[in-house]
């Protein structure tokens, strides 16, 4: 089930990029100088803005729905029908050691950095990639779906870092076998590293206690995904946030 639910999400995402290019090619050269001009990432309140059309900005209030949103966010029911699905499908009676974190955090939300200080990322489509740890599994919400693999092991390297050994699913890694390291790189920050036989990755976290640390870049898009004139998130490993204007 877990597969076929990828599969077919991959699907639409290469169906609605490629309506996306048909798109862009129809809009006008005045329309497309507007769309960037918006683009121009300054630090705002929504309350002054105009959220009736597209823009990007830098919400510093704290104060704002937009923050209300990301403090307050919850698994849908939606969510936790996949992470059940994919609980299932490892074979959910797995028996697993006891989950020795000490005083780790068991709730992250990824972070990504805007001249060389993190911030948080409200996107169009979806919610910024949260993890947590629940039980013996390891929950992955988002952008656009949600899942969970099972914790086999988990060991402290030091106070500072704690490994944890996964089943995965087979669509994921051949040998369904996943290791994650979480370093504390700060009392509000720590590092991710996500690696198997085909994927590797790396993430900047805070835990959910300190999202009021930081900004939050907001992709604001009420009809379509904003575009920007280029991707002013540097330093990021994994995946592009913001689309790029050639």
């Amino acid at each position: 089930m877990f597969k076929n639910i990828v599969v077919i999400s991959c699907v639409f995402l290469i169906l609605a990029c490629s309506q996306n290019k048909k798109n862009s090619t129809k809009i006008p050269k005045a329309k497309l100088l507007e769309i960037i001009e918006d683009t121009i990432l300054e630090k705002n309140s929504p309350d002054f803005l105009d959220l009736s059309k597209h823009q990007i900005f830098i919400d510093t209030t704290r104060s704002s729905d937009i923050y209300k949103s990301i403090l307050s966010w919850k698994a849908s029911d939606l969510d936790k029908e996949l992470i059940n699905a994919s609980i299932k499908e490892l074979g959910g009676g797995l028996k697993t050691n006891s989950i020795q974190i000490n005083d780790f955090p068991i709730h992250y939300i990824t972070l990504r950095r805007l001249n060389n200080e993190f911030v948080l990322y409200d996107p169009c489509d979806g919610i910024a990639t949260r993890f947590a740890i629940k039980k013996n599994v390891f929950l992955f919400y988002g952008p656009l779906e949600s899942y969970a693999e099972v914790i086999i092991s988990s060991n402290l390297i030091s106070k500072n870092k704690v490994r944890l050994e996964l089943k995965t699913h087979k669509s994921l890694s051949p040998d369904r076998r996943s290791i994650i390291e979480i370093e504390r790189m700060e009392d509000f920050l720590y590092r991710m590293t996500y690696q198997n036989k085909n994927i590797k990755e790396e993430h900047y976290l805070t835990s959910v206690d300190y999202i009021k640390d930081f900004d939050v870049v907001v992709n604001h898009c009420p009809t379509m995904k904003m575009p920007a004139i280029i991707n002013r998130f540097d330093d990021y490993v994994g995946n592009e946030i913001i689309e790029i204007v050639e």
